[in-house]
């Protein structure tokens, strides 16, 4: 009996903490490019990554990495199509499922322009925010982000000595 006690506490303990992680969100995770094309000198160093973050309101795209070979600036372009689905929370419910869902779908992006040195620099670019916003409940019910996958996934990078860009697979956080 001893030894099945401790074993019981432990899968409380993993148990409560996954549902911890699913009540603040969905942890981000790293996905690299399935093709990268280029056009003149400009080059990845390496593969950037993509990082796909979302919480029960918002939902992002957020990519890192370095170029070479680029003039005094470049700007880094990160695109994708999200499909969304949105629901309202019951005040009252505040653990069932949501109602009410409704698909749709939406283009986010977010460009950064840097600076670069002899020609190499990095970049940290996200796309605006898919929230729940836009989506009205009735009843005073509470609006809610249910599930994001980004499609189309794409991030360019230009200079004055050419483009490349990466796609990337589709991304369900």
């Amino acid at each position: 009996m001893r030894m099945k006690r401790p074993v019981a506490r432990s899968v409380t303990v993993a148990v409560l903490t996954g549902l911890s992680v699913a009540s603040f969100g969905t942890a981000a995770f790293a996905v690299g490019p399935t093709s990268v094309t280029r056009t003149g000198g400009l080059h990845f160093v390496g593969a950037p990554d993509v990082t796909a973050t979302k919480t029960a309101d918002a939902a992002f795209l957020t990519a890192t990495g370095e170029v070479a070979g680029a003039g005094q600036t470049a700007t880094a372009t990160l695109s994708a199509t999200a499909d969304v689905t949105r629901g309202c929370i019951n005040r009252g419910s505040q653990g069932q499922q949501p109602s009410g869902l409704q698909r749709s779908f939406q283009t986010t992006t977010g460009s950064q322009t840097f600076n670069t040195r002899s020609g190499r620099g990095s970049f940290n670019v996200s796309t605006n925010p898919v929230t729940a916003a836009p989506f009205r409940c009735p009843d005073r019910m509470t609006p809610v982000l249910v599930s994001v996958t980004f499609t189309e996934v794409t991030l360019r990078v230009t200079s004055q000595t050419g483009t490349t860009t990466a796609t990337f697979p589709v991304i369900d956080p």
